[in-house]
């Protein structure tokens, strides 16, 4: 179950802090999220206790989020994504240079 909040929060905070979570594909709810459950954790395992943020983070395979939450498919598992306001995992640096790689060839092939 998901709750709303409303924060008091400084105008130039709240600007600065969307600028960032634009800058990194992410939403100020995500990253209070993600801090707040670092601050409270309890020492536990993060990846049992939500998967999903889990798998937001880039801690947790797809499949294995899927399985973890119980989801029929990714489809699934993009939905729930936006109805926790989280963001897609980013891939790794090195993947993303190589897909970069490969569109350069491709498109200059073309």
């Amino acid at each position: 179950m998901q709750r709303s909040t409303t924060l008091n929060l400084p105008d130039k905070l709240v600007s600065r802090a969307e600028a960032y979570a634009a800058e990194h594909g992410t939403t100020m709810t995500a990253i209070i999220r993600s801090h707040l459950e670092a601050i409270t954790s309890s020492g536990g395992n993060p990846i049992a206790d939500d998967p999903l943020l889990a798998y937001s983070q880039g801690q947790l395979s797809r499949n294995e989020a899927i399985r973890l939450l119980g989801l029929r498919d990714y489809a699934a598992l993009l939905v729930a994504l936006g109805d926790a306001d989280l963001p897609m995992p980013s891939q790794p640096p090195q993947d993303i240079e190589n897909q970069a790689t490969s569109f350069t060839k491709l498109w200059s092939q073309s």
